[in-house]
């Protein structure tokens, strides 16, 4: 179990994918709904998705809101690239999240990030109350 951090932020950046796919509203709509519960995470509302430009030819962009944080993807489907960001405070298959993502975008290249957020933030706060007591008790010997 981990004391400590809020949770992982995962960051695609997927190149050269299936132009047809990016523009497609509903497809991304299917995406952001089928995902949070593949990924184990809890949908607290619909997915969001807003088309750019005539049938998403400028792309699109959507957002699903989970208990959890959120998930969003954007498409730019002329550059033929899309950007997802997953980001839960809990841990997740992210190997799972990237292939399902390459597979149904047909990324052909992508980049990855994962950032820890909230590396201070504590999970168990009566853990949290211990160790700052700790660290106060450690202090105040050393200083006084």
């Amino acid at each position: 179990m981990e004391l400590f951090g809020f949770g992982p932020h995962l960051m695609v950046d997927g190149y050269e994918a299936n132009p047809d796919r990016l523009r497609d509203a509903e497809l991304i709509r299917r995406v952001l709904n089928e995902l949070p519960e593949e990924m184990e995470m809890t949908k607290v509302l619909p997915p969001f998705v807003y088309s750019y430009g005539p049938g998403g030819e400028d792309g699109v962009t959507g957002v699903v809101i989970i208990a959890e944080s959120h998930i969003a993807i954007h498409t730019f489907p002329k550059k033929r690239f899309l950007s997802v960001d997953i980001f839960s405070c809990k841990a997740f298959d992210m190997a799972k999240a990237l292939k399902k993502l390459a597979e149904v975008f047909e990324i052909r290249r992508y980049e990855t990030y994962l950032i820890n957020r909230g590396k201070e933030f504590p999970k168990d706060p009566e853990l949290a109350r211990q160790i700052v007591l700790g660290e106060r008790e450690y202090l105040e010997a050393r200083v006084g």
